[in-house]
């Protein structure tokens, strides 16, 4: 299994930083036109829009299987340090995923759980907030799938 949303986040990026400048270009125009109350209700609106964009977290997810090893590569698309993260673990040692649903079911966040020496071990959460809806419910049976059943 090899899942990954890089062109979802490509064309995402695109459409944010053009809607972005097309947002500031038309501010600035009317700052030149002298129409200052429709100007503080678009800054306003930008304001919330680039707060809901960075709460959502939208974060470039590449999820595969190799050699029995499930391998998850992360990063947040619109962070400025935009460190890259990741983790692996053997399938075998996979015990459960998670997923926490916030902002009207916008934002979703999954933690992996998997089996170490002393216990159950969480892995921090990852945002799925930059898959299609009907992706990432799709990625979360597949990958609940790949949990060893208990015998």
């Amino acid at each position: 299994m090899v899942f990954s949303n890089r062109e979802g986040v490509r064309r995402l990026r695109l459409c944010l930083l053009i809607t972005g400048i097309c947002w500031l270009l038309t501010m600035l125009v009317l700052i030149f036109v002298e129409m200052f109350t429709v100007l503080a209700i678009l800054a306003g609106l930008f304001l919330v829009v680039a707060i809901v964009i960075a709460s959502l977290n939208f974060q470039y997810v590449r999820i595969m299987v190799e050699k029995n090893k499930l391998i998850v590569r992360y990063y947040s698309i619109f962070s400025v340090d935009r460190m890259f993260q990741m983790f692996e673990f053997r399938v075998d040692q996979f015990r459960n995923v998670e997923v926490y649903k916030n902002m009207f079911g916008l934002k979703w966040d999954i933690v992996f759980t998997i089996r170490v020496q002393k216990g159950l071990a969480d892995y921090p959460r990852i945002s799925f907030s930059a898959i299609p809806f009907r992706e990432r419910s799709k990625l979360v049976e597949e990958l609940r799938k790949m949990i060893p059943q208990k015998k």
